[in-house]
This record gives structure tokens, sequence and C-alpha cells, in this order.
């Protein structure tokens, strides 16, 4: 729907409308969740919408070697090398704001323009709810494929022994590849580590820093993180090692990003006009493959060839191809004081 005279505020004493900002944060971009890889951009430029990531088996140490002898007739039989694949896919999102001219008009005030303005944060926000139906889709791959592997239920309110738990399920693995650095809750679940006073706002050298830390990792509070509903909700919070989610965003080839769309014969020829941006996304979580079972699009598409969040969020969308130890994701149910 278009903006009318009916959405806007007059002004009788201010010169200009101000900027308030949407209340929901940015948080997995202000603390490394989501940052752009490289390999993904390569991947998001190519002239197909799902990608095969190969990577080479690592060698298994756990079978015996051969030992050396002098009997000239024993042969050994040399181990072949071998390599896998995991599937990710891009999603093509665009969005559309439309203003009346008569708007512009009489309120000496341009809606789109304060539109385009806010894309950058716009697009950032819609990148972070994909991130977090992705690592819901894991969480409910895990429970139904894998036995919760990757998951440690506190037994009620999140707890330091829930937290460290969580780390371990990575065994040996949970200090490598830079280690879990990251955790993400719901503002809710953070209540309840600062109620226990779990959480270190101490200043490293001279900065102050915005999130606090548990055990060295980044606490990171968006109350975009999930709630499983029962009796009683349980909070889904997340712990992230680097590299954990591969990210890379792009606009459509020959496009800045922004096309305007002009009208002249709505409003009965007062005239309407529509800004449209467009952003290709890849938002893959390391050592899965994206199975695309079940692929929706907006309510609207014949036609769809991009995962929306309820996709993102199926198990059977999901396959985990790495040993548990290599994927450096763990979650932690807890619920929260009443």
């Amino acid at each position: 729907m278009p903006t009318i005279l009916s959405d806007v505020v007059f002004r009788d004493e201010l010169r200009d409308y101000i900027t308030v900002n949407s209340v929901e944060r940015t948080a997995f971009f202000e603390s490394g969740i989501l940052t752009s890889n490289s390999d993904m951009s390569t991947l998001l430029a190519s002239p197909s919408n799902t990608f095969t990531i190969p990577w080479w088996v690592d060698l298994d140490a756990s079978i015996e070697p051969n030992y050396s002898n002098d009997v000239y007739t024993d042969i050994a039989v040399p181990l072949s090398v071998t390599s896998a694949s995991m599937q990710a896919r891009a999603a093509y999102l665009n969005e559309g704001f439309n203003c009346m001219n008569l708007v512009k008009n009489i309120t000496n005030q341009d809606p789109l323009e304060f539109v385009a303005g806010r894309m950058l944060s716009y697009w950032r926000k819609q990148a972070q709810r994909r991130a977090i139906a992705t690592v819901v889709g894991i969480y409910n791959d895990n429970v139904a494929s894998n036995g919760g592997d990757m998951v440690v239920d506190a037994g009620g309110v999140i707890s330091a022994a829930a937290i460290i738990r969580a780390k371990a399920t990575m065994g040996d693995y949970s200090g490598q590849l830079g280690g879990l650095s990251v955790i993400a809750m719901h503002s809710a679940v953070q209540t309840e580590l600062q109620i226990l006073n779990l959480i270190d706002f101490t200043p490293i050298a001279d900065q102050t820093p915005e999130f606090g830390r548990f055990q060295g990792m980044r606490v990171v509070v968006d109350d975009g993180m999930p709630v499983i509903a029962g009796t009683p909700n349980k909070y889904l919070s997340v712990i992230f090692g680097p590299g954990a989610l591969g990210f890379a965003e792009d606009t459509p080839p020959g496009e800045d990003g922004l096309e305007y769309d002009r009208t002249p014969d709505r409003g009965n020829g007062g005239g309407a006009e529509t800004l449209w941006s467009r952003r290709d996304f890849v938002v893959h979580p390391l050592g899965y493959s994206f199975l695309s079972a079940t692929i929706t699009g907006t309510p609207t598409t014949t036609r769809p060839i991009s995962a929306n969040w309820a996709d993102l969020a199926l198990a059977t969308n999901w396959e985990r191809k790495f040993a548990r130890k290599q994927v450096p994701l763990a979650f932690i149910t807890s619920t929260v004081s009443a």
C-alpha cells in the first residue's frame, strides 16, 4: 500500500520530521557473526542459484599405518584421497516502498528519500533474520537427525554449567579454529546470567565493550533469538565459532540497488512514486548442505526460487556433512524465571 495523507503527521511546530530508529538491532553484524566471506561472494557472482562447495576429506589417522619389513613379496596398499561436497543456495530479495505525490506536495517532505537512507540498515536486519532462521533449521535438524549432539538443555534457567557443556559438545575441537567465540541469546536469558553475576563487563584496555563477555566469549543480545513454545517456553541460545556462518550479499548486476518507478495516472492524476531495492544473499552454515526440499518464497510466488524464513527453519532442508567436532555451533535451551 502507498504512503497516503492519513499515514503522515502534519507539521505545526517542527521544521522537519525527526527519525526514530527501529528497536530491532543488528547485533549479528556488530559482533562479527555475519561478516563477508570472499568464497561466498564468488559463489554468489556465479551464474547459478545453487552452489556445490567441495572439500578434501582429511587423512584418517584412526587407521593404523603400514609397518615396513624385509619381505619382498609383501606389498603395501595405499589409501585413497577422497573429496566430499555440500550445497548452498542463494536468495534473491526485493522490497518496494510507495508514496503518493500529493503527500510530498502538502508536507514538503519526501518519504522515499528517508527510505533510501535506511536501506542499508533494512537489508542488514533482513540478513540477520535469515541467519537466525538458518540456525533454527540447524537446531531442528540436529534434534531430528543427529540425536541432539549439538544441544544441551539447561533443565531450567541458563547456567554456567549448561554453557560449558554445550561448548564441550565439540570435544577437543572446542578450542580449535579460533574457538567458540560468541554466544547469542535473548535479553531474557541475558537477564538470568546477569542475576547470577556471570557476565563480565570489565573494559578491555581503553575500550568499553558494548557487549559483555562470558568466559571470554562475547555475549550478543538480540530479542529476535528464538523462543520455543511450550510449558514453559524455552529460549534458544547459540554459540558460534569463527566462520560458522558464511555470508555474502550483492546487488543484481547492472543495478545500484535502487530503482524508482513513477506512475503519473495514480491518485486520479496526482501521481505516485515507488522506490524498489534489491539484494542477493547467501547465508550458509559451515559443514551443512541445504537440500532445497521445500522452497516456498513469498505467498504470492508462482515459481519460487528463494527459501523464505520458514523454509530455512525446516529440519528437512538441512543435512550435516562434517563431523560434529568440525561444526563450530552449539545450542543451549533454557527457561526464564517467572
